[in-house]
């Protein structure tokens, strides 16, 4: 799975409001296969959001 999620950039708010959307998803999920993607998704954009800003370029 490709760390290449959201936006360009560092739009921080919006990485933000994915991350708490998939970790909502996540606990509302009754599938197990379902809860884990959502889970991943989830910590791909805390990653991002810990990441420094891509260079323009």
């Amino acid at each position: 799975m490709s760390d290449q999620i959201g936006p360009r950039g560092q739009d921080t708010d919006y990485l933000a409001r994915r991350e708490a959307q998939e970790r909502t998803a996540a606990e509302q999920s009754a599938d197990p296969s379902a809860r884990h993607a959502h889970q991943m998704l989830a910590e791909q954009y805390a990653r991002r959001l810990c990441a420094p800003p891509a260079r323009a370029g």
